[in-house]
């Protein structure tokens, strides 16, 4: 069940980054010009600077392509869990669900609990456990590599995998 949860927020993630990438001017300055909440000054600001606009655009295309495929392939899956659960919280952050910040164009009412948070949460145990290693590409780079990387990243070995 972990696997295919896994394999379900990965592939949420590479259709996103490649959506992404296929809009040639796609790129975030709606998002982050609409952004509410104790860091909207910051999200404005970045919306408003060209040349760090275009940096952040990159980061997320590639950051959830790159999610998305260690997500999909079980490589490097516990580094694709982190990088994910930044971006979903930067998402968070710019719009957050909680009652007195307004919320255009969702498709719901939230109150602190919304998607990206519930993914996130996904995420949180998709790194908890060693699901690269048992279907995955880990379960190869893990004896290869794993001993060039900390615990955090890599995961502590175990006998299961």
């Amino acid at each position: 069940m972990l696997v295919t949860l896994r394999l379900a927020i990965g592939w949420h993630f590479l259709s996103e980054g490649i959506g992404k990438f296929r809009v040639v001017d796609w790129t975030a300055r709606g998002y982050l010009s609409s952004a509410e909440g104790p860091f909207a000054d910051l999200f404005h600001w970045m919306s408003q600077n060209d040349s760090f606009l275009k940096f952040s655009d990159t980061c997320v295309m590639y950051g959830l392509v790159f999610t998305g495929a260690c997500l999909l392939l079980g490589l490097f899956t516990r580094l694709g869990c982190v990088v994910g659960i930044a971006l979903l919280m930067m998402f968070y952050l710019a719009l957050p669900p909680w009652g007195w910040t307004p919320q255009p164009g969702t498709e719901s009412n939230y109150l602190f609990v919304n998607k990206n948070v519930i993914e996130a949460l996904g995420l949180c145990v998709v790194l908890a456990f060693p699901t690269g290693r048992f279907v995955g590409l880990d379960a190869v780079a893990y004896p290869l590599l794993g001993k060039y990387f900390p615990y955090w990243l890599v995961g502590v070995p175990s006998e299961e995998a």
